[in-house]
């Protein structure tokens, strides 16, 4: 009996993890979500922050680009000067980091960015929700892309000089709602597809809604392919920061 029971134990301790951590994958996605026009969850607005802890093993030696996309969100600055994309941050800390070891500490610190070099004329911040007005000193285009297939949540955007030209955001979770769509298809989304998908106030039968891989189609097809699968970079080193 006392094997079963900590055998049972352990097996309720593993589930409880995989909760944990799928909630805290959430959390990270809530706030940039929102951005997108997203409103079916909450957000810590609270000033006060835990201070993160430091990352472990941070290498600068260059590498990658390391493909990403899933389960996270992103901001792509154009820009061809990173420094510029870190000042408009205003970072409480930063350090060189190479893509394999930046991207994975950003994905476990809740407020941890990995800030890459400039690839074809733009900075991808990659992890912690960044507000669009953040960029408004900047001047330029912005792009900010969610996907998070838990909760069936994936968002695109894209500003010029701060105005918004085109937004799109969906989630399943909340009985298949659009929660934006603002501005007409770009010739890209078109392109896509992407006219198929649900419209805002139209009812939706779900056989043509969103998925991951359209939000990561959308971004190669605006900027940068986090896939990298087609477009080959030499290798280069980022910078981790904190928000």
């Amino acid at each position: 009996m006392r094997i079963l029971f900590f055998v049972a134990l352990g097996w309720l301790l593993s589930k409880l993890w995989q909760r944990l951590q799928a909630w805290r994958d959430h959390r990270k996605l809530v706030g940039q979500l929102k951005e997108l026009g997203v409103y079916g969850g909450t957000v810590d607005t609270g000033k006060v922050r835990k201070k993160p802890a430091e990352p472990k093993e941070i290498s600068t030696e260059p590498d990658g680009p390391v493909p990403f996309g899933y389960k996270t969100c992103w901001t792509a600055v154009r820009c061809e000067d990173p420094e510029r994309v870190i000042a408009a941050l205003k970072p409480r800390s930063r350090q060189a980091a190479n893509w394999s070891t930046g991207l994975a500490a950003a994905y476990a610190e809740p407020s941890g960015v990995f800030v890459s070099p400039c690839l074809d004329g733009f900075v991808l911040v990659i992890g912690a929700y960044v507000p669009s007005e953040t960029w408004e000193d900047l001047h330029t285009q912005v792009q900010m892309f969610c996907n998070y297939r838990v909760s069936d949540s994936y968002g695109w955007m894209k500003q010029m000089n701060g105005e918004t030209v085109r937004k799109y955001a969906y989630e399943a979770e909340e009985e298949d709602t659009v929660f934006a769509d603002i501005g007409p298809l770009t010739p890209e989304e078109l392109a896509l597809g992407f006219d198929r998908f649900p419209k805002a106030g139209q009812a939706d039968d779900g056989e043509n809604d969103p998925g991951e891989e359209d939000v990561l189609d959308i971004a190669a097809a605006w900027s940068v392919d986090p896939r990298f699968e087609k477009t080959t970079y030499p290798p280069s080193t980022g910078w981790l920061c904190t928000v």
